[in-house]
């Protein structure tokens, strides 16, 4: 299937533009550049309406609370990681994200600022994961919640961290209802195919990922094989929460989230599989570029909203893999 052809489109500006890499530079100008391109092209009434948005810390660590329309107790609660390699990204620049996902689940959705690298490298992201994971159990009355329909949400980095802290929350009794991983990379110890095909020309290339790498490991290359950066590594996946994965087919990270869907049908977790052949890296943050990245994000939402739900619901997933 060929490129998308409002990406197309998109991809051709940038080129006219001569805009830089995503990961050129310092990790000050990535994040400035990220900002202004987010920021900038911002459309505040195209938002998803929400009833509030709160600004709270736990300890250190951040996290901006969103609360859907008609928000009623006990309701799901979503954990979201932004994406942005590790290095740069925030929840104040993926409102828009989290807003769409408070709507669309009618869920209190946690948006969690976790510590970025070079700055603060692996396992910060990871340990701040897992606190905020921990916070949202303890407190979920507070929040409105249902403890039993808690979940993990992210896309690329983001996606990496909501895997992480799944195979986490197996580990520490604490339930998780879902885990929605958008271009997920779960295993850095392995080069994909797919990232020689799509690794130039389609926004994130293999030289961003070697950005994303160093700055992440801090110039570390042994820890690409630590399960906590690789979830795809470990050992026994059986037993933690069922997944929605989706996939660009343009995407350098394709392959990646393809096998870790096998890996966890592998392991006997409920797994749906969508793959959309014409998108790019990172689609799910680009509804407003594409229709096709529109409806891509809305049937990865719906079927997660299905895991939510809980086992028996009508909207709950009906099969575990479907390309």
């Amino acid at each position: 299937m060929p490129l998308d052809p409002d990406i197309s489109r998109f991809l051709a500006a940038l080129r006219t533009a001569g805009a830089p890499p995503g990961f050129a530079g310092t990790p000050a100008e990535m994040r400035e550049r990220m900002r202004g391109a987010i920021e900038d092209n911002w459309d505040p009434a195209a938002f998803a309406p929400v009833a509030s948005v709160e600004d709270l810390h736990v300890g250190h660590l951040p996290l901006k609370v969103v609360r859907p329309v008609g928000h009623t107790a006990p309701a799901p609660t979503v954990l979201y990681f932004h994406p942005g390699g590790f290095t740069m990204g925030s929840a104040h620049l993926m409102q828009d994200v989290a807003r769409r996902l408070a709507h669309e689940l009618h869920a209190c959705v946690v948006s969690v600022d976790y510590r970025l690298a070079p700055e603060h490298p692996f396992p910060a992201a990871v340990e701040d994961a897992a606190d905020a994971l921990r916070w949202v159990a303890e407190f979920i009355d507070d929040l409105g919640g249902d403890p039993h329909r808690i979940g993990l949400a992210g896309e690329s980095s983001g996606a990496n961290l909501a895997a992480v802290t799944a195979i986490g929350a197996r580990d520490a009794g604490i339930p998780v209802a879902g885990q929605l991983l958008a271009a997920p990379v779960t295993d850095f110890a392995t080069d994909y195919p797919s990232v020689a095909r799509n690794g130039e020309g389609h926004f994130l290339t293999r030289a961003d990922l070697a950005v994303i790498r160093s700055c992440y490991f801090a110039d570390d290359d042994s820890r690409a094989a630590d399960p906590r950066v690789s979830p795809a590594l470990t050992p026994d996946l059986a037993g933690v929460a069922p997944a929605v994965i989706g996939v660009a087919g343009f995407d350098p990270l394709c392959d990646d989230g393809i096998v870790y869907a096998a890996r966890l049908l592998q392991a006997g977790v409920s797994t749906a599989l969508r793959v959309y052949p014409g998108l790019i890296h990172p689609f799910f943050g680009m509804p407003g570029l594409s229709p096709a990245a529109d409806a891509a994000v809305s049937e990865l939402t719906a079927e997660f909203a299905g895991l939510l739900a809980g086992p028996g619901h009508p909207s709950a997933p009906s099969t575990k893999d479907n390309t």
